[in-house]
């Protein structure tokens, strides 16, 4: 199990969980989740994406976080954004491409102003935001406080 600094990742492994199954019902696709794609033919280069369908050619990572964003966060979301245009640009096609949130504040953050926003617009990525029951609400809060994971970053991040 993923540790961080401040306890571990078992509350945003069941969120994700939970978010992969609501964009699946919500989107109508059987995802594959976790799958690792290779991008060479040696099969030594390879992404694996939170959710992914060949057949509809989509793909997409979740985040797990309440709140906005932090710089390491911000960066993480930067890096997913690439992983999945390096995926158009070695398959030689276009997938829809999803970044899934479960907080206003992320997905305003992420359709905002920034240089971020901007780049996520220009190449057309979705920010699907799925509401949390209110129990795993509660426990992410909870869990991010013991983590120390809210973050007070800027807009233009």
């Amino acid at each position: 199990m993923a540790k961080f600094m401040n306890g571990d990742s078992s509350t945003q492994q069941e969120i994700e969980e939970y978010l992969f199954n609501k964009i699946s019902e919500e989107l109508g696709v059987k995802f594959e989740h976790n799958p690792t794609i290779y991008l060479n033919e040696e099969k030594t280069v390879y992404i694996k994406p939170d959710f992914y369908s060949e057949e509809k050619r989509i793909v997409g990572e979740i985040h797990t976080h309440k709140g906005r964003l932090k710089p390491a966060q911000r960066h993480k979301v930067a890096g997913d954004i690439l992983k999945m245009l390096l995926l158009d640009k070695v398959h030689d096609m276009t997938y829809t491409k999803y970044i899934v949130v479960c907080s206003d504040e992320e997905k305003k953050q992420l359709k905002g102003d920034s240089h971020l926003a901007f780049t996520l617009k220009t190449f057309e990525i979705e920010v699907e935001k799925i509401t949390l029951s209110e129990e795993l609400d509660k426990k992410l809060e909870e869990t991010m406080k013991n983590q120390d994971m809210y973050g007070k970053g800027t807009e233009n991040g």
